[in-house]
């Protein structure tokens, strides 16, 4: 099923390409006379084929949105919606595409009604066969809309003016300048630098504990040390594991997550990124295409139970790995 919810936007390019050829056979067709036949054939082709295309569709619809946590196992619709939202957008991709249905079944059937050769397909199936390509079309649309609700908009930003190096970046507030701004809001910038650390693992070690990824650790100076000998982390000290995710027992080309602690005069702090989430794994996320988890989050109090005082136990380090490809394999 997984494998359908992923081609719903491909799958669904049938039906509306049906929408949009349907109506010039359908006129064609009205024509009484010799020489009809032809557009009836058309007509039923293009009618049949937009009806599969339809059932693909609404199938595959119906599996993304289970995959994507869009959709509850008890319900066939979402939920009703009104505006311009992304949930208003979806129920009416789902109604629309559930009535464009039943109207084509209608549309086929008056398509397919046994005629003369020299009788025109007639009124009942022109105007059944309008009806749907204009709900095939609609359908489309606000499908395309809603597969780019969440694009960002382009944002225009004035260059900042030039400030000397010792002042810091400030945030402004209803009562004026206050706190420093928070330069990792959108992203951990120090812990996507990790490859200027020190490298603790010369190759990739599998980690049951973090999602079975491989994955290489590597740490700020003053932490490399005692990272290698068990010891706890001096503060200030940055360790980032990065991840790559597992494919046939070695690492694979999918990028995993980035997982990064940080001594404090508090104690470890945790984050969790992942820039991009593979589709069959967004599931797990709440059906977002991206995580950014760091501080007090919620998500991270797995981080906290293993990592409490900062570092695991260099007993529970995984020692999982690649094997060897020899000549005599």
């Amino acid at each position: 099923m997984d494998w359908i919810a992923l081609k719903h936007a491909l799958l669904s390019h049938l039906p509306v390409a049906a929408g949009l050829l349907l109506p010039w056979p359908l006129f064609a067709a009205q024509r009484p006379g010799r020489g009809i036949r032809p557009w009836w054939t058309v007509t039923r082709y293009l009618g049949w084929m937009g009806l599969l295309g339809s059932l693909a569709s609404l199938v595959s619809g119906l599996a993304s949105g289970r995959l994507l946590g869009l959709l509850p196992a008890h319900r066939l619709l979402p939920a009703p919606a009104t505006g311009q939202g992304p949930e208003a957008l979806l129920f009416r991709h789902a109604a629309l595409g559930g009535l464009s249905l039943l109207v084509g079944l209608a549309a086929i059937w008056a398509m397919n009604r046994s005629r003369k050769d020299h009788q025109s397909l007639g009124f009942v199936a022109l105007v059944l066969g309008l009806g749907w390509s204009a709900l095939l079309l609609m359908a489309g649309d606000a499908g395309y809309r809603l597969a780019h609700a969440r694009a960002a908009k382009p944002v225009v930003v004035e260059a900042p003016p030039l400030v000397p190096k010792a002042v810091l970046p400030q945030t402004v507030t209803s009562t004026g300048i206050s706190a420093t701004a928070d330069a990792e809001e959108k992203a951990p910038v120090r812990a996507l630098d990790y490859a200027a650390l020190e490298a603790i693992h010369s190759e990739p070690v599998k980690s049951p504990a973090h999602g079975g990824r491989w994955i290489r650790v590597w740490a700020s100076p003053e932490a490399a040390a005692a990272y290698r000998a068990g010891q706890p982390l001096p503060e200030g000290a940055l360790v980032v594991l990065s991840s790559m995710e597992d494919r046939y027992g070695r690492p694979g080309s999918e990028n995993g997550p980035l997982y990064a602690l940080e001594m404090k005069p508090s104690g470890p702090t945790f984050t969790f990124y992942w820039a991009r989430i593979p589709m069959e794994q967004r599931r797990a996320f709440g059906g977002e295409a991206k995580a950014y988890w760091r501080g007090t989050d919620t998500h991270l109090e797995g981080c906290r139970s293993c990592h409490a005082t900062g570092m695991a136990d260099p007993a529970a380090r995984s020692r999982w790995r690649l094997k060897r490809i020899t000549s005599a394999d």
